[in-house]
């Protein structure tokens, strides 16, 4: 019985002491964190503020985010971050052993409208778990919004989201949006159900300074966005937006799959179902392109005229590197059923490394390399009103037409445009 005394005597007193000293760690790593931050160039790590208690903290930093844009003024941000310190911590889910617990908020320092700095003070939740491998754990919560003005009303369903940046090299989680209702004395405007999810690991660069290069998914989706006059009557449906990217590494080179795709798509009068484009980029190297994510970071937040001669030389060389692997982007499929018929197409765009001159970046256009070919019904610009125009361009061999299937093929060369054996001149 007496072991067991002292026992809980030596577990009570290491949660009771510990605190201490795990919050000199947490105060290490939060400052590590923003050192990282503060080396991207699009943000500014005004001041910091530590003050550390025993068993909690408060953290306020104040930061501009650099935009860089004529009309628009930079961004300064104050956040302040209420800290609790493990190792057992109490979280909105319960209790937790990790290094600290935290919940975030964010002020604008410049903003004068109300109702906004209201929305960000009580209605965005942020916090923050550290644990103790140091992976960050963190939560979006903003709740449901609802707003009438006069007639018109606006209901913003709740969101929730959570990400995991994990021993600094791998993000992933997934964010979920109810959607959103909005209803005036001309519209119905519905946005139904909003997803994203990732999962990145990195290859090169950092998460915190902007120039990351990762590998992995990322997916995106709105169920439906419909809208319709004060009549009831459909002016806009799209139905099932779906954007995934895939990207992974070999030998140093950096595939990229996208696809975006709609179930349907009706506006205007017209109708169009399965709209599908299929885009795959081959043969990056990642280190040439993490110095032109590089360059590009660095001109966004500068004075710098990014057009300038000596910025153009700049990307020049660098695009020469990148050219020294021959890499090739192709439309495998851009494609929309319509009442009428099928719509088809594909590309594919490569740059002849030996017609690209370093020292003269127009060059590019006579080094560029495109073959297409595309096929769709007759009846489909009939619809339209364009039969007489393609017609035209059957007449004189741009177009081919068997029966009601119309089709082309392009290519473009060393600077010479070529459709269906009719050469073009530029």
């Amino acid at each position: 019985m007496k072991k067991f005394f002292v026992i809980i005597a030596l577990i009570s007193a290491i949660v009771l002491v510990s605190p201490k000293f795990i919050g000199g760690v947490v105060e290490t790593e939060y400052q590590l964190a923003l050192n990282k931050l503060n080396e991207n160039p699009a943000i500014t790590i005004k001041s910091t503020t530590f003050n550390r208690n025993w068993y909690s903290g408060q953290v306020v930093t104040e930061m501009t985010v650099l935009l860089q844009h004529e009309e628009i003024d930079d961004i300064n941000i104050i956040i302040e971050d209420d800290i609790s310190f493990g190792p057992i911590v109490f979280t909105d889910e319960g209790f937790r052993f990790a290094l600290s617990f935290s919940k975030l908020t964010i002020n604008f320092t410049e903003l004068v409208i109300e109702e906004i700095e209201d929305f960000t003070k009580n209605k965005i939740h942020l916090s923050s778990l550290l644990t103790f491998s140091k992976d960050i754990i963190t939560h979006i919560t903003i709740d449901e919004v609802s707003k009438e003005v006069e007639d018109n009303n606006i209901v913003s369903a709740k969101a929730v989201g959570k990400f995991v940046l994990e021993n600094d090299n791998r993000l992933y989680g997934d964010f979920n949006w109810a959607g959103l209702s909005a209803k005036t004395a001309d519209e119905i405007f519905t946005i139904e159900a909003v997803q994203f999810s990732l999962d990145q690991t990195l290859i090169t660069g950092s998460y915190y300074q902007g120039n990351a290069i990762s590998t992995g998914d990322f997916d995106f989706s709105i169920s439906a966005i419909n809208a319709k006059d004060a009549m009831g009557n459909p002016a806009f449906l799209l139905n099932d937006l779906l954007v995934n990217v895939v990207s992974s590494v070999k030998s140093d080179l950096l595939k990229i799959k996208m696809n975006y795709s709609v179930d349907k798509l009706a506006l205007a009068g017209q109708q169009l179902e399965h709209a599908n484009l299929d885009v795959v980029i081959n043969d990056l190297n990642i280190t040439v392109m993490q110095e032109i994510n590089a360059l590009l970071t660095k001109l966004s937040s500068t004075d710098q005229e990014v057009f300038s001669s000596d910025n153009m030389g700049k990307l020049s060389v660098l695009i020469t590197k990148l050219l020294a692997n021959d890499p090739v982007i192709e439309i495998e499929d851009f494609s929309v059923e319509t009442p009428e018929g099928k719509l088809e197409s594909a590309m594919q765009v490569s740059v002849d490394k030996k017609l690209f001159d370093s020292a003269n970046f127009m060059s590019i256009m006579a080094a560029i390399s495109a073959r297409a070919k595309g096929k769709a019904p007759l009846a489909f610009f009939d619809k339209l009103g364009l039969a007489p125009m393609v017609k035209q361009y059957v007449q004189q061999g741009f177009i081919k037409q068997k029966d009601d299937e119309l089709s082309v093929n392009v290519n473009f060369v060393q600077g010479q445009l070529n459709i269906n054996g009719n050469a073009i001149q530029l």
